[in-house]
């Protein structure tokens, strides 16, 4: 009886899980090649539909969810843009599409500062890409305007309209006041407790703040942001910053409006009140910073000429013929040679 058993019993049909994922994949791929025709004719509707059943048969794949993303933007769905931009940067983190349309997404949706950093992780990326830096300069623009707009007005004045005042020393006939100008012009700045002194103003007295230099980032961009409408202020808040602590300080949050700002500044101020070690020294770790060469790139053609300006002034102050007649020793740079400011000039 035993032997008419059979010795094994048959073994049940294991279905082709392989293959029908291979299959699914495959279907995935037609519905994203169909959805780019549609999108391409702008039917950015039954784009949206085909992407969708190509994300449900391979949830997996970023492609699909970050060209989805695009459509939306097309429609100008911001919120649904930018979640699939988001869940597709957490399947490929690094994809440069996911955080240039999720930067315009959020623009759109006034979260500047969101679409700022994405913009910026972007441009670390692929530092070339035209369509990123032109995204990245309308953040920067909607940025500003949105902080012009906060100015509070004084006594009913529109702050926009009123003209910034140029810092002068100028010669008053009253003689009570003399001893006044001469301390201005001999020193502007005490360099201990970081507390500057303001020159002159026009009712010829002193004006006197504090400034901390600032420990991180955090502190630094609230202080910017307090003083970036008082060119005066600014000056004074650049002064108390140690240039080597630039590196560290803003590391990737370099953005170009601080160095456009900054070479005004020093244009304007440091050229005319302080030393050109000085000038050299901001010029010199500003270049050390992680996002530098962004920064120097988004310089408009006046930032690029007030840098040309500074860098000559600095050749001129190390060739001994140039400052023959100086009588000020200020203007004479001891921090580097004409070989050293020839290196930086390289860099910018």
């Amino acid at each position: 009886f035993r032997s008419a058993l059979p010795t094994t019993m048959p073994r049940q049909r294991q279905p082709d899980l392989k293959g029908k994922k291979t299959l699914r994949l495959e279907k995935a791929l037609q519905e994203k090649e169909t959805g780019n025709i549609f999108f391409k004719n702008g039917d950015y509707k039954k784009a949206i539909e085909h992407y969708g059943k190509a994300i449900e048969l391979d949830p997996k794949e970023a492609v699909y969810i970050i060209n989805r993303a695009m459509a939306y933007l097309k429609l100008q769905k911001w919120v649904e843009a930018e979640d699939d931009c988001t869940t597709g940067l957490l399947l490929h983190p690094d994809n440069t599409k996911a955080l240039w349309r999720r930067g315009i997404a959020r623009r759109e949706l006034g979260k500047l500062q969101d679409a700022k950093k994405d913009l910026d992780d972007a441009l670390q990326l692929e530092p070339n890409d035209k369509a990123i830096k032109d995204e990245y300069i309308k953040v920067l623009e909607a940025i500003k305007a949105k902080s012009s707009d906060r100015t509070p007005d004084i006594d009913g004045l529109d702050t926009k309209s009123m003209h910034r005042r140029r810092l002068s020393i100028e010669e008053v006939d009253l003689d009570e006041n003399e001893h006044i100008i001469e301390s201005a012009k001999k020193v502007l700045f005490t360099d201990k407790n970081n507390i500057l002194q303001q020159v002159v103003n026009e009712n010829s007295k002193i004006k006197v703040i504090k400034v901390n230099a600032p420990r991180n980032i955090h502190e630094f961009e609230r202080d910017w942001n307090g003083y970036q409408d008082n060119d005066e202020n600014l000056y004074q808040f650049i002064k108390a910053i140690p240039p080597e602590s630039y590196p560290t300080l803003l590391s990737d949050f370099f953005e170009p409006d601080y160095l456009s700002k900054i070479i005004f500044i020093m244009k304007e101020y440091f050229l005319v009140y302080d030393s050109v070690d000085d000038i050299y020294n901001i010029l010199y770790y500003l270049s050390r910073v992680g996002r530098f060469n962004i920064a120097l790139m988004l310089l408009g053609k006046d930032d690029k000429k007030g840098l040309e300006d500074l860098l000559c002034t600095l050749l001129k102050s190390c060739d001994e013929q140039e400052i023959d007649n100086v009588d000020n020793i200020q203007q004479k740079l001891t921090k580097g040679t004409r070989q050293d400011v020839i290196e930086l000039a390289k860099n910018y």
